[in-house]
């Protein structure tokens, strides 16, 4: 036995419940011995992999070596182990399938019984979603009838067998389990059917690896395996036992924790930012992924151990790694990113030791760990061995004055006389961009690791092992030691099996600022001003609070649950959001900084970014079916597009905090889920009344664009017409005290008279705006109760409306 077989072993201990809903496999003729197995999942896995074994001249030689008798037995067998090995893959089984809850209402159409979506759990209120039966390509859920079929199984089973032969490696493997298992229920009897097949999987494989090593380790033996057993048949006797194997410390749960990532990515000059933004913060999201990667890598583990990666974060579930281990780590980690940016960037990594019994309070011990790390981040470097010699102690490095790099100000130039006075590592960065314009793979070898400091992004990488290349194609022949990720896409073709899809936003297509602001101009109107956009997941403390709840009661594991959440809102923020802007960013209309793990920012046309604030609020609603819990807060801002870059995204940052902890008279605390528009608070109900407002001030405006020609006198009716944005603007005197009043189920029909009577040159938006006193009077709706939406209304049409003259916005 050795890794990759146990690994094999509990990634395909369940696969044969697909092939059992295809109901073709109950006609093979099964080998004799597989009669005495009580179950039918494991025969018809087993009868896979068998099958598979004989075939050798259609397999890898990756499969040739490892799928042997020993892991078909241990497939045959998960439910009636024979060995330790058995156990251990049993118990794995056991915890990660523990979050399960009961429900006897679907014994008797198992097939058609499809994957329900895990957000009910947190939010009772949600829609009862479904995810129909299709691949990964596919994330969105459907609320309606949706129902699967022997006949979808045998597709998808048939697609998924065709490539089984080809795997060469167990990311690979892991990969087509994504792609084609994510969306395929682990239970259909008996049981709630929200855990895909895919989830269960890697979580078990990932358990029974750590115990794997554990065992071979002498932390665990026979007499300690059947002892969790017996506990874990009655979970009632786990708070009473006090059984010491329950509170062994047998894994290592790691977190990392990238903090001054805004001071880093934006303390660019406006004019170079389009070209070193894109490279700066791909260096960050592969910064997170080639720690974890070199952590997992350097302790014998594969990304199955991975239970979250995205946002800057990661966190791993290893087996007992010493403690000297983990800090040599750590340090070749931070050390090596501070001789490469200094203090600009840094990693918090901490790790917990957790037992059995920490595993079924996992949202607990997450959040103390959690608490280490930030803690940890306060410290910085201060813990490391040779602080005082990377800090304190003068570098050989002689700058002279006017050799500083004009993007760091830190490092010395290449070349001083250069137009472009950039040192290694900002010029590198730039050039990371430009690889990135039109990279559809990522490409990472294995390398030994240089004596000498990084001075380039990929000399970073080198110094943790890897070199890393962004290619638009390849040739895999003469590359089988090499691993090639698929960027920003979600799809298996042509019989390639990726060894992972890298999610979020990688390519580039516009880097010009000036340029996407000009985007905006429509015919001869139009401001050059740029948006920007940064959308943040609303309540996740509070959601994975709920999973601890959970825990507490012993409903439930919420290991998996929360492996599921996480890896859901990272294929929404890192696909969905990705799908849904990929016509405009191709068109150069849009420029996402950065987007993944849960939250988002994007600089674009005002026109496209107004917009996609309600498609993605629209979109979240639709993939989560809640309306409570799973909300998104938005912080946006105009700014001019040689606005310093770092001003406007802490701006924004500051309009995002705004949004989320605004307060109205009645509340006790913050409701989240509103958006601050340059400075100005609303409700998205009322974000879009004043879109709607606005486009009907524009649309007035430039309808009538022939009599904005030079009249007699000299003046402009174009300014006169505009006029009709500062007379709606000193509306908002008399339209606050009516709103007030509407709020409170009142209304003063004069004052209503009085105020239409002001607005009569502009009949229709004054009828839009006595309509919300209305709605609000009759109960209808979302209350409308900021008047200042006007405001923001009036900001938008300006922009819209702004004559062009020899060039320029006037």
């Amino acid at each position: 036995m050795d890794d990759v077989k146990i690994l094999l072993s509990a990634l395909f201990h369940d696969l044969g419940k697909v092939l059992e809903r295809t109901k073709e496999y109950y006609t093979k003729e099964l080998p004799e011995r597989f009669a005495k197995v009580e179950y039918v999942h494991p025969k018809f896995s087993a009868f896979l992999l068998e099958t598979l074994g004989k075939e050798k001249s259609e397999l890898s030689n990756f499969l040739k070596e490892h799928l042997t008798e020993e892991v078909i037995d241990l497939v045959l067998f998960h439910h009636s182990p024979q060995n330790d090995y058995g156990q251990i893959i049993q118990i794995a089984d056991w915890l990660a399938s523990s979050e399960r809850e009961e429900n006897q209402s679907q014994k008797e159409h198992y097939v058609n019984v499809v994957l329900s979506g895990p957000f009910k759990k947190v939010d009772e209120n949600a829609k009862d979603i479904k995810y129909p039966l299709t691949t990964l390509e596919n994330i969105f859920p459907s609320s309606g009838d949706v129902k699967a079929s022997d006949e979808s199984y045998k597709r998808l089973v048939n697609s998924l067998l065709k490539l089984f032969p080809k795997v060469d490696n167990i990311d690979q493997l892991l990969t087509l389990f994504e792609f084609y298992l994510s969306q395929v229920p682990a239970q259909t009897t008996g049981y709630e059917p929200d855990i895909s097949i895919y989830d269960h999987s890697r979580i078990t494989a990932g358990l029974a690896h750590a115990l794997y090593k554990d065992y071979k380790n002498n932390l665990l033996n026979k007499n300690d395996l059947n002892k969790i057993k017996d506990l874990l048949r009655d979970r009632k006797k786990i708070d009473t036992a006090g059984e010491e194997i329950f509170n062994r410390k047998l894994f290592t749960f790691i977190v990392g924790d990238i903090s001054g990532i805004q001071s880093f990515l934006f303390n660019v000059s406006s004019e170079r930012a389009g070209r070193m933004l894109k490279g700066k913060s791909v260096f960050i999201d592969l910064l997170s992924r080639y720690s974890a990667k070199f952590i997992l890598d350097s302790t014998g583990f594969t990304r199955v151990n991975t239970l979250y990666l995205g946002g800057g974060n990661f966190e791993l579930l290893l087996s007992y790694i010493p403690e000297d281990e983990l800090t040599r780590l750590r340090n070749h980690i931070i050390e090596t990113l501070w001789k490469f940016v200094g203090d600009d960037l840094y990693l918090g990594i901490e790790w917990d030791y957790l037992s059995i019994n920490d595993l079924l309070n996992f949202i607990n011990k997450r959040e103390e760990v959690m608490l280490k790390a930030n803690q940890r981040k306060k410290k910085r470097y201060s813990t490391l061995e040779n602080f005082y010699d990377l800090i304190f102690v003068p570098k050989s490095e002689d700058i002279k004055e006017g050799e500083y790099c004009t993007i760091c100000g830190k490092k010395k130039v290449e070349d001083a006389s250069s137009q472009d006075r950039w040192c290694k590592t900002c010029k590198s960065f730039v050039e990371l961009t430009g690889k990135l314009r039109d990279a559809s793979f990522l490409i990472e070898e294995r390398v030994n690791i240089p004596s000498k400091d990084p001075e380039t992004w990929d000399e970073f990488f080198e110094k943790l092992g890897y070199c890393i290349d962004f290619v638009n194609n390849f040739s895999r022949l003469g590359q089988t030691s090499k691993k090639i990720y698929q960027l920003e896409d979600v799809h298996i073709k042509d019989g390639f099996i990726p060894d992972g899809f890298l999610l979020g936003s990688f390519k580039i297509i516009e880097s010009n600022f000036e340029e996407i602001a000009e985007r905006n101009i429509v015919g001869d109107y139009g401001d050059k001003k740029l948006a920007y956009l940064k959308m943040d997941a609303d309540n996740m403390g509070e959601i994975f609070k709920k999973l601890g709840d959970k825990e507490k009661k012993r409903e439930g594991l919420a290991l998996t649950r929360y492996g599921i959440l996480s890896r859901r809102m990272e294929l929404f923020f890192g696909k969905g959001v990705l799908d849904l802007i990929k016509d405009k960013r191709e068109k150069g209309y849009l420029y996402p900084v950065f987007v993944g793990g849960d939250d988002l920012f994007i600089i674009g046309t005002y026109n496209e970014i107004n917009n996609l604030v309600r498609e993605i609020r629209e979109k979240y609603s639709e993939y989560t079916g809640s309306q409570e819990i799973f909300t998104i807060s938005t912080g946006m801002g105009y700014f001019p597009d040689n606005f310093p870059l770092i001003r406007g995204a802490r701006i924004v940052e500051e309009f995002l905090e705004k949004a989320k902890n605004f307060v109205y008279p009645e509340e006790e605390k913050p409701k989240k889920n509103k958006i601050c528009v340059d400075g100005e608070v609303l409700s998205y109900r009322e974000y879009e009344e004043a879109l709607d407002i606005a486009n009907e001030l524009t649309k007035r405006i430039l309808e009538n664009k022939e009599e904005r020609q030079e009249s007699e006198e000299g003046k402009s009716k174009g300014q006169t017409s505009r006029a009709v944005i500062t007379k709606i603007e000193r509306s908002i005197k008399g339209f606050n005290p009516l709103l007030e009043q509407s709020l409170n189920r009142k209304i003063s029909p004069p004052a209503v008279w009085r105020f239409m009577y002001y607005l009569r040159d502009y009949k229709d938006i004054g009828e839009r705006l006595v309509n919300i006193l209305l709605k609000n009077l009759l109960g209808e709706g979302e209350k409308i109760r900021n008047p200042r939406l006007i405001l923001v209304a009036t900001k938008i049409a300006r922009m819209k409306t702004r004559k062009l003259e020899g060039g320029k916005s006037k």
